[in-house]
């Protein structure tokens, strides 16, 4: 048999056992599934040895589609087992079962009196050796997924069926839709349907709709990493509003000491998160002085030192600063190599030891020992103390400057009773803190909402900085990118309708939110920037989106076009005159 047989042979196979319907008996269905999974191990096997970097991909695909498959069929035999009642089999049809020497024609045998097992849950732990509450969980997630057991031992609709039905379609990651489903459901009173009494959603969003709907249609239209921002953000919002529970009470709390390190547990409200979310945020970013000097922050404090201006600790890139022999060294001491960098790994414009020019002037060390690794928990913590140790005159190295952009609608400032507020980094003001923070003469609040005023630098200056960056962002609130989770102060805006080494002019309009990555793509023309009414828009590439359809990240809570809750609906044409 050749090629082309052979795959037109399995062609016809595929539907054959449709076609054939209940001629095929229960060993011969066993027997196709064995053979299926022979072949799809078989076929493994050969793209592990071809390397074919093309293949790779497409085999990758194709066992993605099988694993997502696979979950469903986990769940869906898991219910079987639970409506058939396959644990109150006999001991004696489990032996044979698993010796593949039962005959699967006639009727089942029962255990006579008290069964082996005393679930469907306990069945599946003990027959495909799985943790008893991992077997139990298949059957818990059928019933929200696939089908539940009515008191006479029926199948019924789902518990969630917005999510089922895109969970039966396959329109979004499976397993993504499982766990979404699980913590819906501990909003949702008891299911009583096993009982005999029917039960109804009442987990509602803000808008009156139910929160299934909103996760359905998250996980459906958004990215994987969007659709579980918006989805949890809304259930806090639901918990907030219906829990009943005290929350945990506020205060800097001092703990143990363990091996010299003190560990201290600090409780804040969002207003005051949002300030210890902007100080991590930008001491992490290497292209301010402000993340660069958190590498190599101190807890002495300079007080000959001016005192730090806001307007210094602009997202202004530190490489647009020119390097003298007499700057003091990018690095501390600890982080200088012993023996010079060889010559390959070397930039064109980089002095050399052998030159005399390099920097081996010493610097302080920063918290923590010469070993401790250099991770953003820790530069978080330099660029932390070096706020609480600077004086009124300033510090020796310069502090991060916190900062609290909150992004409301028009609408919203107009209902302040109910209305919730996002900070830039994405941090949720409920309406009673909102009211404080906006009471707060250091709080700028962005409203969007009307034709705002444009602001435009024009040609003298090339990088958006200040509050042009700031209306930019206030209208994109992070990289474009759809699902991109780059934090918004680690944000490039890039001339996305012409550059500005061609002519172009920077201003609201002309910039678009980037991170780094994104901005790299669409340099190399692997993604394209579009203008749809005045809001940059992204196109993938094809591999990634098919229908090459213009959109936008909602991952740090920008609205798609027509999205905004202050734009009424358009009239409808008046009656044309007989």
């Amino acid at each position: 048999m050749n090629t082309e047989a052979l795959i037109a042979t399995l062609h016809t196979l595929c539907a054959a056992p449709l076609q054939l319907g209940t001629q095929l008996t229960g060993a011969m269905m066993l027997r196709l599934g064995t053979l299926a999974l022979a072949l799809f191990t078989a076929i493994g096997q050969l793209v592990h040895q071809q390397r074919d970097p093309r293949l790779v991909l497409a085999y990758c695909d194709l066992v993605e589609k099988f694993a997502q498959q696979v979950h469903h069929e986990q769940l869906a035999t898991a219910l079987d087992a639970q409506l058939s009642g396959a644990h109150a089999l006999s001991l004696e049809s489990f032996d044979r079962l698993r010796a593949g020497t039962c005959a699967l024609e006639g009727e089942p045998e029962l255990a006579v009196g008290r069964t082996c097992y005393k679930s469907a849950g306990g069945l599946l732990a003990a027959w495909l050796g799985l943790n008893y509450f991992e077997a139990q969980r298949r059957i818990d997630d059928a019933y929200l997924l696939i089908g539940r057991r009515t008191a006479q031992g029926e199948s019924c609709e789902p518990r969630l069926p917005a999510l089922a039905r895109l969970y039966a379609e396959g329109g979004a990651d499976r397993r993504s839709i499982t766990a979404t489903a699980r913590r819906l459901e501990k909003l949702e009173p008891k299911d009583t349907t096993f009982d005999g009494i029917p039960d109804q959603l009442t987990a509602r969003d803000t808008d009156g709709q139910l929160l299934e709907v909103h996760a359905a249609r998250a996980l459906a239209q958004l990215g994987p990493n969007a659709a579980r921002k918006e989805i949890s953000t809304r259930i806090g919002i639901y918990k907030e509003l219906h829990t009943e529970k005290q929350p945990p009470a506020l205060g800097l709390f001092i703990g143990p000491v363990i091996q010299g390190v003190h560990e201290f547990t600090l409780r804040t409200l969002a207003s005051h998160a949002q300030v210890i979310r902007s100080i991590r945020v930008q001491s992490a970013d290497w292209r301010t002085q402000a993340g660069k000097a958190a590498r190599n922050a101190t807890a002495e404090p300079d007080t000959d030192a001016p005192a730090p201006s806001p307007e210094a600790n602009t997202q202004q890139p530190v490489a647009d600063t020119a390097v003298t022999p007499s700057d003091p060294p990018s690095d501390p001491s600890w982080l200088q190599p012993e023996t010079p960098m060889p010559a390959w790994a070397k930039s064109a414009d980089e002095p050399s030891v052998a030159d005399g020019t390099a920097h081996c002037t010493a610097q302080p060390e920063p918290v923590g020992s010469a070993n401790d690794v250099l991770t953003p928990e820790l530069r978080a913590l330099n660029a932390f103390m070096a706020v609480l140790t600077a004086t009124s005159t300033g510090g020796k190295f310069k502090p991060v400057i916190p900062r609290i952009f909150v992004y409301m609608w028009l609408s919203d400032l107009q209902n302040l009773a109910e209305a919730h507020g996002v900070t830039s980094n994405g941090v949720n003001l409920p309406p009673g803190e909102l009211r404080r923070t906006l009471a707060d003469a250091n709080i700028i609040p962005v409203v969007l909402g009307g034709n705002s005023q444009p602001l435009d630098l024009g040609r003298s200056r090339r990088y958006h900085e200040g509050y042009v960056r700031a209306a930019v962002l206030a209208r994109d609130r992070g990289c474009i990118v759809p699902d991109c989770t780059t934090p918004p102060d680690h944000v490039e805006i890039d001339h996305y309708q012409r550059a500005w080494a061609d002519g172009g002019t920077t201003s609201v309009q002309s910039g678009a939110g980037l991170c780094p990555e994104g901005h790299h793509s669409r340099h190399v023309d692997q993604i394209k920037i579009v203008d749809v009414d005045g809001l940059p828009h992204v196109i993938l590439p094809a591999h990634l989106d098919p229908e090459q359809k213009p959109r936008r990240n909602t991952y740090w809570g920008a609205l798609q076009l027509g999205d905004s809750p202050d734009r009424e609906e358009t009239p409808p044409d008046p009656p044309e005159e007989s």
